[in-house]
């Protein structure tokens, strides 16, 4: 998987930036919130797959 450290998502109405590879999860920042959260990479991977997550640009 490629390095997905700084790259934002909107998935579920939250704005989400990877903030660190930790393992089988990412550590994500939730930005409107400031919450941490981990999320599986598969999860995050599917929800791109299936066009539930998409990532913000610019």
């Amino acid at each position: 998987m490629e390095n997905m450290t700084g790259k934002k998502f909107i998935l579920s109405g939250m704005t989400l930036e990877v903030v660190s590879d930790a393992g089988d999860k990412w550590e994500m920042c939730n930005i409107t919130t400031k919450e941490t959260i981990f999320m599986e990479k598969s999860v995050l991977d599917n929800a791109i797959k299936l066009g539930k997550a998409d990532e913000v640009t610019g």
